[in-house]
């Protein structure tokens, strides 16, 4: 008796969860895959995305150097005209 139920259970294993169990492997090993490819591509996303607004970035800051630097300059023109005429004086 005890022999038959190790039997069936046996069969039951072999015959119904362990292709089940199988089959739930190859499902679980294609999600890997779907999940690594859209991280991969989330990733490549974000890295392209970074450097567009590090690019922007150090644009607007060249800019804003180049600014900075024409209106140093007009104002060293107006103190070296104000220099000259209160030397003249």
């Amino acid at each position: 008796m005890a022999e038959n139920v190790l039997q069936t259970l046996q069969t039951l294993i072999q015959d119904i969860i362990a292709p089940g169990v199988r089959e739930l492997q190859v499902r679980v090993g294609a999600l890997e895959k779907q999940i690594d490819t859209e991280f991969s591509s989330l990733k490549a996303q974000n890295d392209a995305e970074f450097k567009a607004i590090m690019a922007a970035i150090g644009e607007a800051n060249a800019k804003s150097q180049l600014e900075m630097m024409r209106q140093l300059s007009a104002l060293q023109q107006r103190v070296a005209v104000l220099e000259a005429t209160r030397s003249h004086q």
